[in-house]
C-alpha cells in the first residue's frame, strides 16, 4: 500500500512554474503518481475515476484549472469493476489528502 509520487521526495513546500507555493506537490508529481493494486479479493477504486482526478489536479497546480480544495474534500470514488483490481484505497486516500492540501495552499497564497 504505497503511493509512488513522481519525485519520491518528502512532503514539504514546492513552487509551481508560476511561483505559487503548494503543500509539497507539483503538477509533475501528480501526473507521475502510480498506485499499487489492492490485495486479492479487493476491488479498490476505479482507475479511470482516479486518473481523471489526477489530471484535473495537475491542471490546477499548473495554474490552468478551477478546481478548489472543497471540490476534493469528501470526494468518493466508485469501486473498480467486478473481478478487477483497481487502485489501493488507502494509498489513493492518502494521496488525495496531499492533493487537497496542495490545492488549499494555492487558494491561500493566490
Amino acid at each position: 500500500m504505497q503511493v509512488y509520487p513522481g519525485n519520491g521526495g518528502p512532503i514539504g513546500l514546492a513552487s509551481t512554474p508560476m511561483g505559487e507555493v503548494t503543500a509539497g506537490l507539483t503538477a509533475a508529481d501528480v501526473r507521475n503518481t502510480r498506485f499499487e493494486k489492492p490485495g486479492w479479493g479487493r476491488r479498490g477504486y476505479h482507475p479511470k475515476a482516479v486518473d481523471d482526478l489526477l489530471m484535473l489536479v495537475a491542471r490546477r497546480l499548473d495554474g490552468r484549472g478551477y478546481l478548489c480544495a472543497d471540490d476534493l474534500r469528501g470526494l468518493r470514488f466508485p469501486k473498480a469493476p467486478l473481478l478487477r483490481r483497481g487502485y489501493d484505497r488507502a494509498a489513493v486516500d492518502e494521496f488525495l489528502e496531499r492533493m487537497t492540501a496542495a490545492v488549499a495552499a494555492l487558494e491561500t497564497n493566490g
